[in-house]
Protein backbone atom coordinates (compact mmCIF):
# COMPACT_ATOMS: atom_id res chain seq x y z
CA UNK A 1 0.00 0.00 0.00
CA UNK A 2 1.25 3.32 -0.90
CA UNK A 3 2.94 5.36 2.51
CA UNK A 4 0.66 8.49 1.24
CA UNK A 5 -2.41 7.73 -0.08
CA UNK A 6 -4.79 9.63 -2.21
CA UNK A 7 -7.85 11.13 -1.08
CA UNK A 8 -9.48 9.69 -3.96
CA UNK A 9 -8.40 6.35 -2.57
CA UNK A 10 -9.11 6.83 0.83
CA UNK A 11 -12.96 7.47 -0.28
CA UNK A 12 -13.33 4.04 -1.96
CA UNK A 13 -11.44 2.01 1.38
CA UNK A 14 -14.49 3.85 3.39
CA UNK A 15 -16.97 3.46 1.16
CA UNK A 16 -15.48 -0.07 0.79
CA UNK A 17 -15.75 -0.66 4.57
CA UNK A 18 -19.39 1.10 5.08
CA UNK A 19 -21.00 -1.38 2.63
CA UNK A 20 -18.98 -4.09 4.09
CA UNK A 21 -20.92 -3.64 7.97
CA UNK A 22 -23.86 -3.03 6.43
CA UNK A 23 -23.90 -6.17 4.06
CA UNK A 24 -22.26 -7.92 7.29
CA UNK A 25 -25.25 -6.41 9.55
CA UNK A 26 -27.82 -7.69 6.92
CA UNK A 27 -26.66 -10.82 6.76
CA UNK A 28 -27.24 -11.39 9.98
CA UNK A 29 -30.19 -10.51 10.69
CA UNK A 30 -31.87 -12.17 7.91
CA UNK A 31 -30.03 -15.53 9.36
CA UNK A 32 -31.51 -14.59 12.78
CA UNK A 33 -34.80 -13.87 11.56
CA UNK A 34 -35.32 -17.29 9.94
CA UNK A 35 -37.82 -20.17 11.89
CA UNK A 36 -36.79 -23.14 10.98
CA UNK A 37 -36.86 -26.37 13.73
CA UNK A 38 -34.90 -28.84 12.36
CA UNK A 39 -31.41 -29.55 13.63
CA UNK A 40 -29.12 -29.25 10.28
CA UNK A 41 -30.69 -25.82 9.56
CA UNK A 42 -30.03 -24.72 13.16
CA UNK A 43 -26.46 -26.29 12.65
CA UNK A 44 -26.42 -24.16 9.27
CA UNK A 45 -27.78 -20.93 11.00
CA UNK A 46 -25.51 -20.83 13.75
CA UNK A 47 -22.13 -21.49 11.37
CA UNK A 48 -23.42 -18.47 9.04
CA UNK A 49 -23.86 -16.35 12.20
CA UNK A 50 -20.14 -16.97 13.18
CA UNK A 51 -18.66 -16.32 9.73
CA UNK A 52 -20.89 -13.50 9.77
CA UNK A 53 -19.89 -12.07 12.80
CA UNK A 54 -16.67 -12.76 12.13
CA UNK A 55 -16.81 -10.98 8.95
CA UNK A 56 -18.59 -7.90 10.73
CA UNK A 57 -15.99 -7.89 13.34
CA UNK A 58 -13.09 -7.71 10.53
CA UNK A 59 -14.92 -4.91 8.50
CA UNK A 60 -15.07 -3.00 11.75
CA UNK A 61 -11.22 -3.42 12.31
CA UNK A 62 -10.53 -1.78 8.75
CA UNK A 63 -12.55 0.68 9.29
CA UNK A 64 -10.30 0.78 12.82
CA UNK A 65 -7.10 1.19 10.49
CA UNK A 66 -8.26 3.47 8.11
CA UNK A 67 -8.92 6.42 10.84
CA UNK A 68 -5.57 5.36 12.04
CA UNK A 69 -4.52 5.65 8.42
CA UNK A 70 -5.88 9.00 7.93
CA UNK A 71 -4.98 10.43 10.94
CA UNK A 72 -1.23 9.58 10.60
CA UNK A 73 -1.01 11.12 6.91
CA UNK A 74 -2.98 14.48 8.64
CA UNK A 75 -0.54 14.61 11.41
CA UNK A 76 2.47 13.56 8.73
CA UNK A 77 1.74 13.90 5.81
CA UNK A 78 0.16 15.43 2.61
CA UNK A 79 -3.17 14.73 3.56
CA UNK A 80 -5.17 18.18 2.21
CA UNK A 81 -8.59 18.72 4.41
CA UNK A 82 -9.29 21.86 3.16
CA UNK A 83 -9.77 20.83 -0.81
CA UNK A 84 -7.43 22.80 -2.42
CA UNK A 85 -4.81 20.49 -4.29
CA UNK A 86 -1.44 21.40 -6.47
CA UNK A 87 -3.91 21.98 -9.27
CA UNK A 88 -5.43 24.77 -7.82
CA UNK A 89 -2.54 26.21 -5.95
CA UNK A 90 -0.62 26.58 -9.20
CA UNK A 91 -3.88 28.27 -10.46
CA UNK A 92 -3.96 30.67 -8.04
CA UNK A 93 -0.69 31.78 -8.29
CA UNK A 94 -1.10 32.34 -12.15
CA UNK A 95 -4.43 34.24 -11.41
CA UNK A 96 -2.47 36.40 -9.00
CA UNK A 97 0.54 36.78 -11.41
CA UNK A 98 -1.51 38.08 -14.27
CA UNK A 99 -3.35 40.01 -11.89
CA UNK A 100 -0.38 41.87 -11.50
CA UNK A 101 0.13 42.21 -14.65
CA UNK A 102 -2.97 44.60 -15.45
Amino acid sequence: MDSQPSSKALHYRINTNISQLLQRFENIMATATTESTSHTSTAVETYQLDVESTALVRAAEDILALTRTMKETWLFGKLDTLGEDEADVKRREELEMNAEAI
